[in-house]
């Protein structure tokens, strides 16, 4: 019997930036917090882009939420302050699908941001 499961774990600092998102409170927010260890990513979005597709087994529980993107929204600032994104985290049948680092200005970011420079709200 082989394993469908595939892909990578998570760096740490995918891990540590999807925390930071999950540690907010909203309905499925402790179910999706206790699926991120056995999170992997299984794509990128493209070559240099920090997004990644996300899988989690058939085994862990499901989170009652939605499809979609989740209520809670990093919002992204330099060091300087000014604001450069939003991350987003996915999700599809009630588990972790994705991480989105959605930009603002010309230059597509090459890497997550320091958890220190995001804000979290929750809507």
């Amino acid at each position: 019997m082989t394993d469908r499961f595939t892909g990578r774990p998570l760096s740490l600092l995918e891990r540590h930036v999807v925390a930071k998102l999950l540690a907010s409170e909203f309905p499925g927010a402790k179910e999706l917090r206790s699926q991120l260890a056995a999170a992997r990513v299984i794509g990128h979005w493209g070559a240099e882009s920090p997004s990644v597709d996300l899988e989690v087994p058939a085994d862990v529980p499901e989170a009652r939420i939605a499809d979609g993107i989740i209520p809670a929204t990093g919002t992204v600032t330099d060091g300087s302050g000014e604001l450069v994104g939003e991350l987003l985290v996915w999700v599809s049948g009630g588990k972790l699908s994705a991480l989105e680092f959605s930009w603002y200005g010309d230059a597509a970011p090459t890497e997550l941001p320091d958890p220190g420079l995001v804000a979290v709200r929750v809507e």
